[in-house]
């Protein structure tokens, strides 16, 4: 079995989107002749914790290093306080995000010197085959360039988002600069990856698209028993208060309709709809228990966000296969995967075009199920991937 070293800082017990990809890729990646040796950090404060996907990596080896990054920092005050406070939680997001526009290329530069000593150690070991290296943030590209000039092996780059900020542009005073380190790393590298086409075209003409996905295992679970009749959105939502404001007002034409809203929400929309009776506020769940609400729904709402091209939310959709509704403006691309994947329905911001679409899935969901996934399942993609390593050997 061939060894692939991983560089990435976000993996479990860290929960939500920033780990699944990478988590769920080298769960699979040994069923393809390789084995994922993960290099990333020491426990870091983070907005929330999975512990049970560490589950999927049982067949990797995780080689964990120190960082003097500010969630590395924030860690020891958050082992101290044994819990998260309301303000430190908030300083989570604030703090590392403002100091993404001082330190560069972002705010985990302080993971560089520890991941390369460690890194170097681990090839010298191991001997991998191959690196991977996924960002955000862009400290773990650079760190990829750096161990692949000491190995000698191919560099796949892997962009889950164009900027160390995610999808959200950093200012303008550090756009080119940010440009420049960008092309650094594509430049270095033998295959450059991005999970949809709006990152890879933003990333540049030697970028392939290796979408984000689901893992059919995760759906192997019982339904969850919801209320009514249930439309579930899975997923944080912020600057998108007009969007839930118009849906819950197309809603209340089905007075049976029950909204779950499973993740984080702006304190405007908490406060706006913790008392609205079609609306069910439940906060972050375990990944498994997400999984079971996405199951167990009659339709699963999908709402972009600002800027960005496709959420990861709509890759697990549909994997639970169970009806979409695409909600809202700008989401052009996620329109265009649940249509071709026959999985749902576009409504933009037209309630009446709600309403009727709730009610033909409400008659007939399984004509939104017969279509294949296979492309957004993990396990192809893994094999994939495996089969494109190997070319590069």
């Amino acid at each position: 079995m061939r060894r692939l070293l991983v560089v990435a800082y976000y993996m479990p017990p860290l929960g939500l989107s920033g780990v699944m990809r990478v988590t769920k890729l080298c769960k699979f990646l040994p069923e393809a002749g390789w084995q994922p040796l993960i290099l990333t950090v020491k426990p870091v404060a983070y907005y929330h914790y999975d512990p049970r996907l560490l589950d999927d990596l049982k067949n990797s080896r995780i080689f964990r290093t120190e960082s003097v990054d500010p969630n590395r920092l924030l860690n020891l005050v958050r082992s101290k306080a044994k819990r998260l406070t309301p303000a430190l939680a908030q300083g989570l997001g604030a703090g590392p995000r403002l100091l993404n526009h001082i330190l560069f290329p972002d705010s985990k530069i302080g993971w560089l010197p520890f991941g390369s000593v460690a890194g170097r150690h681990i090839i010298d070991r191991e001997k991998p085959a191959a690196i991977f290296a996924s960002a955000p943030p862009f400290t773990a590209l650079l760190l990829g360039v750096r161990l692949k000039a000491h190995a000698h092996v191919p560099l796949a780059a892997d962009f889950r988002d164009p900027w160390p900020t995610g999808f959200a542009r950093p200012p303008a005073y550090q756009r080119a600069a940010l440009r420049r380190v960008r092309r650094y790393a594509v430049d270095h590298s033998d295959l450059v990856l991005a999970v949809n086409d709006g990152t890879a075209r933003a990333v540049g003409p030697r970028c392939e698209v290796l979408d984000n996905g689901f893992d059919p295992t995760d759906f192997e679970v019982e339904p969850a028993k919801l209320d009514e009749y249930s439309v579930v959105h899975v997923g944080n939502l912020w600057q998108n208060q007009a969007e839930v404001s118009s849906l819950v007002e197309a809603l209340r034409q089905r007075p049976e309709a029950r909204l779950y809203l499973a993740g984080r929400v702006d304190g405007e929309t908490r406060r706006r709809f913790e008392h609205e009776p079609q609306v069910r506020l439940l906060g972050t769940l375990p990944h498994g228990e997400a999984c079971a609400l996405m199951k167990g729904a009659d339709a699963l709402l999908y709402i972009g966000k600002p800027g960005q091209s496709v959420g990861i939310k709509l890759y697990e959709y549909l994997g639970a296969r169970r009806p979409i509704v695409v909600w809202g403006e700008g989401s052009n691309e996620a329109a265009g995967l649940v249509a071709e994947a026959g999985a749902g329905v576009v409504c933009g911001l037209d309630g009446a075009k709600l309403v009727e679409a709730l009610d033909e899935m409400k008659r007939d969901p399984v004509q939104f199920a017969r279509m294949s996934r296979d492309r957004f399942n993990r396990r192809c993609q893994a094999r994939w991937l495996a089969d494109r390593l190997e070319s590069l050997i």
